[in-house]
């Protein structure tokens, strides 16, 4: 009869998941929230726990792994635009893990998927670059630098993915702030609706009818002049740490072809 110690399966599952996230945060070219994360693979490490139980072991059927996958999805990545991509994603790593494991045990004569350090550090090394080799553009997108912004405007709150840009020179010329560029569609949230309708017209024309709005000047791709609308918010944080030296401004056109930002910082 073969012991099972909970407390070591519930370790093991938890640093499996929770790099099974971390590499679908990567693929999905998502911002790195390492305590969701953290509370995804608990919760697929208590949930396969309490599938030891007796009377419970319905909760580890095969059927049920969706289930499970979709809740760790949520708990790791809810509020993301392409929610259903990550889902889609944890599921095809989580399968290649388990399969990259299954081998592993095989290979070294172990008929039973039975984890140790080396087949998880072998599984994962595969995994990486098994993704790296079939979701090349998603792991290119992943290594630039994707910030969390949030911007606060009068009692409204919304939130961004920032591309970080170290050639940004954006600059207010009045106040001497850097300028972050964002989609209007994403900040229309923080206008009322009558102002928000006007995030789309030519700047010199919505600055007459959003109150406390400015045209800044940037110098287009073929070398010309142009203004660009933009408004200071009353608050904003960049991967959580306030930035009171930045303002907002807004472009009409979508800034990300494959939407993986919607502002540039």
């Amino acid at each position: 009869m073969e012991i099972i110690y909970l407390d070591e399966v519930f370790l093991l599952d938890a640093v499996v998941d929770y790099f099974l996230l971390l590499g679908t945060a990567k693929v999905c070219a998502l911002p790195y929230r390492r305590g969701r994360f953290l509370a995804g693979a608990i919760l697929g490490a208590a949930w396969n726990c309490l599938g030891f139980l007796p009377g419970m072991a319905w909760l580890i059927r095969p059927a049920m792994c969706p289930v499970l996958a979709g809740a760790m999805t949520l708990a790791a990545f809810g509020g993301e635009r392409r929610l259903g991509r990550c889902f889609v994603c944890f599921l095809g790593i989580s399968a290649l893990f388990g399969g990259t494991v299954y081998a592993a045990c095989l290979f070294r004569g172990g008929g039973a998927p039975r984890l140790d350090m080396r087949v998880l550090i072998l599984a994962f090394a595969v995994c990486w670059a098994a993704v790296s080799l079939l979701w090349r553009g998603g792991v290119k997108n992943a290594s630039r630098r994707i910030r969390d912004v949030t911007v606060s405007r009068q009692g409204r709150t919304v939130r961004l993915r920032a591309l970080e840009d170290t050639g940004n020179s954006l600059v207010d010329p009045i106040t001497g702030r850097a300028a972050f560029v964002a989609e209007a569609g994403a900040v229309r949230a923080l206008f009322s609706p009558a102002d928000a309708a006007y995030l789309r017209s030519p700047p010199a024309e919505a600055v007459l009818h959003i109150p406390g709005a400015r045209l800044i000047p940037y110098a287009g791709v073929e070398g010309q002049s142009r203004l660009l609308l933009a408004f200071r918010p009353d608050r904003v944080t960049v991967d959580g740490r306030d930035r009171d030296d930045l303002i907002a401004a807004v472009v009409p056109a979508h800034l990300g072809a494959d939407g993986s930002y919607d502002a540039v910082i």
